[in-house]
């Protein structure tokens, strides 16, 4: 808001007469858009403005405003009323309510803007065939993007604030539109989860695991992959393609099969693993029945599936690595371990940060490996409707679905979202490859 009426000084000193009538058109398009346009003879602009605007009144006289009052209520009638239905529309009202906002800020400083480039001679007057013409012109990226950002509107903006909203209501299976309208209850969620009784003991509990498991299979990978790729990169290895290849199938074989096979091989009874240990008079572990097994088993799979992309990755980085760099470093009589540290690891971290990043907000929500291989398992008495190997996603997901608590599996995925936010956006913000990419 400060820059929208930045233009706007209460003391003489400045205020030219320019400026003045700017302002004045600029108050114009405020009171209804695109009317600051009009009175500056740009027509095509103005006229579409004032489309805009009129087509948003029309919307929100006929719906909007029912359906704002709608999700503020989230229905009066049981069996009538479906709250969801009218939080969604709340929702959808609430998305063109501020889409129509940002459009009345732009239209308003463009019409000062405009105004302050005639006055300057920066801008002339034209027909409304050229100003249509260079319009679309100008506008060509903007028309061509409209249509997919209408799409992640609807079809990621809607569920995220729709799941957002859930986790303020009393939505659980006590609680089932339309039989029974749903409330607002503010926090009451995040205390049940954060401060009171079993849940709480649960959460914790289920938070810790889940931050080892998150570093457990981001970093374990990445450092396989990337000794690998050094490895592979040793001028006097023979057979690199046959090596290459056997270290690819991992990535390149279909995840849901890898993890149902490596299941089966760590299963206590039968699997390929137990048996193998017996052959060397080894006792079986019990490895998906027993906390600390299984939790061993699930960052062993991690690593399996998760080490070709990392070890690909580096791989080709390590090549492009001007070999005269490295070779000065030996002449100065650098060991191997401090050319790998001090020039080959720099240029690795440039390129894999954002990348390593990335893997690791997918790993706290990595759902596929705990389902597949131990699916939460084994029980845990302690814990509330949860195993000893559930991360917090597949924590919601039982709630959600087992349970029907989907006011405490919304307040886990905001809780989610938030972390996950924050902890990407610092430390994306710390890369070199990041900051190069701004300053540039």
């Amino acid at each position: 808001m400060r820059k929208l009426f930045s233009f706007i000084k209460f003391d003489n000193e400045g205020f030219t007469p320019e400026k003045k009538r700017a302002a004045l058109y600029a108050l114009s398009s405020a009171a209804f858009a695109g009317l600051g346009y009009v009175l500056q003879k740009n027509f095509i602009k103005g006229f579409i403005y004032m489309a805009v605007e009129l087509a948003f009144i029309l919307l929100f006289a006929f719906w909007g405003g029912s359906a704002l009052n709608g999700f503020g209520t989230l229905g009066t009638v049981s069996m009538r009323d479906h709250s969801l239905v009218f939080m969604v529309y709340g929702i959808l009202a609430l998305i063109i309510l501020g889409a129509f906002v940002c459009f009345w800020v732009s239209n308003i400083l463009g019409t000062y803007r405009l105004s302050i480039k005639l006055s300057k001679g920066e801008e002339e007057e034209r027909d409304w065939k050229t100003a249509l013409k260079e319009w679309l012109h100008d506008r060509t990226a903007l028309l061509f993007l409209t249509p997919g950002l209408i799409a992640v509107a609807l079809g990621i903006l809607l569920p995220l604030v729709f799941s957002i909203c859930l986790a303020f209501t009393d939505y659980d299976a006590a609680h089932q539109p339309p039989l029974h309208i749903l409330n607002w209850v503010g926090l009451k969620n995040f205390k049940d989860l954060l401060v009171l009784g079993q849940y709480a003991k649960t959460f914790f509990g289920i938070l810790g695991w889940t931050v080892i498991w998150t570093i457990c299979s981001s970093v374990f990978p990445y450092a396989l992959g990337i000794l690998l790729a050094v490895l592979l990169n040793n001028p006097h290895l023979r057979c690199k393609k046959i090596f290459k290849f056997i270290y690819i199938l991992p990535w390149a074989i279909p995840g849901y099969i890898s993890l149902l096979v490596l299941q089966s091989m760590f299963d206590t009874g039968y699997g390929l693993i137990n048996q193998i240990l017996d052959v060397f008079g080894i006792p079986g572990v019990p490895w998906l029945t027993s906390t600390t097994p299984a939790r061993i088993a699930l960052i062993l799979v991690s690593i399996w599936t998760g080490f070709s992309f990392p070890m690909m990755l580096s791989e080709n980085i390590i090549k492009n690595i001007p070999k005269e760099v490295t070779e000065a470093a030996r002449l100065d009589g650098a060991s191997s371990s401090r050319v790998f540290l001090s020039i080959i690891m720099p240029y690795l971290m440039f390129s894999i940060s954002p990348i390593f990043i990335m893997g690791f907000a997918g790993a706290f929500n990595n759902f596929n490996t705990i389902f597949l291989v131990t699916g939460g398992y084994p029980l845990n008495i302690n814990y509330q409707s949860a195993g000893s190997t559930d991360i917090l996603i597949t924590w919601l997901f039982r709630l959600t679905i087992t349970n029907n608590k989907y006011n405490y599996g919304a307040a886990i995925s905001l809780i989610l979202f938030i972390f996950i936010a924050i902890f990407s956006i610092f430390n994306l913000r710390k890369t070199r490859a990041f900051n190069e990419e701004i300053s540039e």
